[in-house]
């Protein structure tokens, strides 16, 4: 079990730099001449879409509930801020 978390740490670790790459490319106007990435989330109805999202972003953000409960196109900008600031 140990191992998994690591691997998930390691992930999320190098996910967060490829995300902050992204914003800052984003930040100078690259976007206008080349095609950034993004992620896109589709699935049925509790499939897990948005626990997958707030996995890849590190927290509980989005709404809980019966039924539908996050029913709407979401554009999140993932930006890091190191502890202490």
């Amino acid at each position: 079990m140990a191992e998994e978390a690591k691997k998930g740490t390691l992930l999320y670790d190098s996910l967060r730099k490829v995300i902050n790459i992204i914003d800052e490319l984003r930040d100078i106007g690259v976007q206008q001449h080349i095609s950034l990435p993004r992620i896109t989330v589709l699935g049925t109805q509790s499939a897990g879409k948005s626990s997958l999202l707030e996995m890849i972003v590190g927290m509980d953000f989005l709404p809980r509930g019966d039924g539908v409960v996050t029913r709407r196109p979401l554009e999140l900008r993932l930006v890091h801020v190191p502890h202490g600031q």
